[in-house]
């Protein structure tokens, strides 16, 4: 049966159903694959355009794996002024911290599988600039290759001076990679009230605010 046959017989159908509520239900065994589409594509183009709003507003996103902000009160300002130190103008934007993923040592629960396939997603997209984490968490996403090798971001003479700070590991292929930054007592993070531990931190591989994160790296030297 052709199209327009099809729409014109529906049309007929619809015509002589008794009632709304009949009509309803007509509709809906008919159109609710297209209906249901065009709900779908609705709702991720507000979800696009309210993330690119969002994003607009934010210089940096930051993840901070473990961190005590459910112990102490920390200073969320604290990315903000790094950047600034770093010598990036934000031009009025404001870094986002994330700090509500924590991981047991073990990651042998369905919360910790559940927690470490959301990171892995944000690490492989856009959605992460900077990570921090302690050791065993953070070599599970640089065996996997979610950062950036800052070896071409540090200045050799900063590598060279502070070669006490810069972590190295290996990745999925093998390469020893200089991937993270050793943040102990005394760090910015760890003054604002986020570790009292040490943590490492890294670029995500896929980082969409390059410049403010460089800035930030570049801060923690001085």
């Amino acid at each position: 049966m052709k199209l327009n046959e099809q729409i014109k017989q529906d049309r007929e159908r619809f015509s002589k159903l008794p009632d709304r509520q009949s009509k309803l239900h007509f509709l809906w065994d008919y159109y609710k694959i297209p209906i249901i589409a065009a709900l779908s594509i609705l709702l991720l183009s507000i979800f696009i355009l309210s993330t690119n709003l969002k994003r607009s507003d934010v210089s940096l996103y930051a993840v901070l794996v473990n961190n005590d902000s459910l112990l102490v009160e920390c200073d969320d300002t604290v990315f903000d002024r790094l950047i600034e130190e770093g010598g990036y103008d934000a031009k009025g934007r404001t870094a986002q911290i994330n700090d509500r993923y924590f991981l047991s040592m073990e990651n042998n629960d369905n919360e910790d599988a559940e927690t470490l396939q959301v990171l892995s997603a944000m690490l492989a997209l856009d959605e992460i600039d900077l990570f921090v984490a302690d050791k065993e968490h953070f070599d599970l996403f640089g065996q996997e290759s979610a950062f950036s090798d800052l070896s071409t971001v540090i200045p050799l003479k900063l590598q060279q001076k502070h070669e006490d700070m810069l972590y190295r590991y290996q990745d999925s292929s093998g390469n020893t990679v200089l991937g993270g930054i050793i943040l102990k007592e005394g760090s910015a993070l760890h003054e604002a009230g986020y570790y009292h531990n040490e943590v490492i931190l890294g670029m995500a591989v896929n980082c969409g605010n390059r410049e403010a994160a460089e800035a930030v790296i570049n801060s923690l030297f001085q």
